[in-house]
């Protein structure tokens, strides 16, 4: 169960130099075919904190023309540390009010800024909960948990609401994502490859994240998800993706899952907007805007699919040359 402790940096042992604690608030305007993020990830025990702040409009094969990027490593961790209320250097502000409350502000380069206000509609979802989370009940909390990078996790669907300005062009923002946040020690260079993704249908939503193969198979089954309705959330026990993807970004999914009542969902997306996200220099991320039709309603949502660069090379062109 997440509390207000959760709010708080973690407990870790000191040697622990790959410790990270994540904050990931996305939002997106399908009107625009806009979509982005602000991310802040923090080495406690190296005393510093990585930042990056992007926005795509359209869909993107290179990095270059995503419509704005501010990325930043090794920046100072502010004093006195705080978790729950931070300004970093980069122009990026955190406030949280309660584990389904914040407040986040990024003032950029270029006439470029953020302002949000984003409210949980549920409770923050604990994918290691046993009471909370089907999967890891059945499984006896013996459940994939992306390495022990998400030792300590929670996804939560927000209401996100506010304005995007991207040299001087401002979009509003008036969206349902998933924010989430992490602790534990997480490596940068082997990464274990998984799709997070999903998508809100007026006052429905569904989101989930699934074991990656890219470069071998279009196929993944569920590790964890939920559905939210009406403030009341459900756990998903199964499902299975689909993927079209080009090189290692994902086009097109067809995504089939059941919650614990037993009801079944069908989602069919295609991307509309998104690109490459190289979160870390040996991580890339095949990053999109779906646009999803589910009964013959239409929705959104973000997705994305990272694998590592020492993945991506065991399966490249040199090594199978070998």
């Amino acid at each position: 169960m997440i509390t207000d402790k959760d709010l708080d940096f973690h407990a870790t042992e000191p040697a622990a130099h790959n410790w990270a604690e994540t904050n990931y608030f996305a939002f997106w305007n399908a009107e625009h075919a806009v979509c982005g993020h602000l991310q802040a990830l923090f080495r406690p025990n190296l005393d510093v904190v990585m930042s990056d702040v992007r926005v795509w409009r359209g869909l993107v094969e290179r990095s270059d023309d995503t419509w704005y990027i501010s990325n930043h490593f090794h920046m100072p961790i502010p004093e006195p540390r705080n978790l729950r209320e931070y300004t970093l250097v980069n122009g990026l502000s955190v406030k949280a009010l309660s584990p389904r409350d914040y407040r986040v502000d990024y003032v950029g380069i270029e006439d470029s800024s953020i302002h949000f206000d984003i409210n949980g509609i549920m409770e923050p979802y604990d994918i290691a909960d046993p009471e909370m989370d089907p999967v890891t009940r059945k499984t006896k909390a013996d459940s994939w948990t992306f390495s022990s990078a998400y030792n300590g996790h929670f996804d939560m669907s927000a209401r996100v609401k506010g304005t995007v300005t991207v040299r001087g062009e401002t979009i509003p923002i008036d969206c349902v994502q998933v924010m989430d946040h992490s602790w534990g020690p997480r490596t940068e260079v082997d990464l274990s490859a998984m799709m997070w993704l999903g998508g809100e249908f007026d006052g429905l939503a569904i989101h989930a994240f699934f074991p990656a193969d890219p470069a071998n198979s279009e196929t993944m089954s569920l590790a964890h998800g939920y559905v939210t309705e009406g403030g009341k959330v459900r756990g998903l026990v199964g499902g299975k993706l689909h993927v079209t993807r080009l090189g290692y970004q994902p086009m097109a999914i067809l995504w089939e899952c059941e919650d614990e009542t037993g009801r079944k969902y069908t989602l069919s997306g295609a991307t509309i907007a998104g690109g490459p996200w190289p979160v870390y220099p040996s991580v890339d991320v095949g990053l999109c805007l779906m646009r999803w039709t589910m009964d013959r309603k239409i929705g959104h949502g973000m997705a994305m699919e990272n694998s590592s660069m020492a993945y991506r090379t065991r399966h490249g062109k040199a090594a199978k040359r070998g």
